[in-house]
């Protein structure tokens, strides 16, 4: 009886955070087509006319996701609205990124990254493996792709070791999607149930990071062409 109040309750965790992951990822959509859609020409004008400015939307995610670090269990409505802001810029961003595909591009990589990101959570989820040595050698690898992205962007500049790094970040992210996932259960064991909302919004931005970086992975090697 006792597992099965506690299974229930891991459960509606999850659905909570799934529930903000679905709210981020929406906001996100929104606003990405408001941009390319609705706004184009006022959003290439500020590109245009306020290049730093376009670099700094970039700053601001990366300090929204270090406040989100840091305040999510203490702050959880700052959490909230730190996501919030956080899901909007991003939409924006990636409307700079997206214009420059065709919507079947998009799409073919929408499909793929959702199919990815399902599979790989439930077996996230639903496996018994500790998949924290999974994690860990993600995020290693990740940094030296990164490292190597920034190499052929400046130096290299192939489109052959780009394809490469696309492949290697969909199968880095395909692990880290398992990990993160299988960390909700954990986190909310390890807190004996306490975990808020605050740290919900903090792993569904986990989770938001590695859809989009899916989906970012999957537009390069569908649309290497463009």
């Amino acid at each position: 009886m006792n597992n099965q109040i506690i299974s229930n309750s891991i459960n509606r965790f999850y659905a909570k955070v799934y529930g903000f992951l679905g709210i981020g990822l929406a906001l996100s959509a929104i606003t990405s087509y408001l941009a390319i859609q609705v706004f184009p020409y006022q959003v290439a004008s500020f590109i245009n006319n306020f290049p730093l400015g376009f670099m700094g939307l970039w700053i601001v995610q990366i300090i929204l996701v270090l406040v989100l670090g840091a305040k999510a269990q203490k702050n959880p409505s700052l959490a909230i609205g730190g996501f919030i802001a956080y899901s909007l810029l991003n939409g924006v961003v990636l409307a700079v990124t997206l214009a420059f595909y065709d919507i079947g591009t998009i799409t073919t990589a929408f499909i793929s990254a959702t199919g990815m990101f399902i599979g790989m959570s439930a077996i996230g989820m639903f496996t018994k493996k500790d998949l924290t040595g999974v994690g860990r050698a993600g995020m290693a690898a990740l940094i030296g792709v990164i490292i190597a992205m920034v190499l052929n962007v400046f130096i290299l500049r192939s489109s052959a070791v780009e394809l490469f790094i696309s492949l290697l970040l969909v199968v880095i992210f395909a692990g880290i999607t398992a990990y993160d996932n299988q960390k909700i259960g954990n986190v909310y064991v390890q807190s004996n149930g306490q975990a808020n909302s605050g740290v919900a919004v903090f792993l569904a931005l986990q989770l938001y990071l590695d859809f989009i970086n899916l989906f970012l992975a999957f537009l390069r090697i569908f649309g290497r062409n463009n």
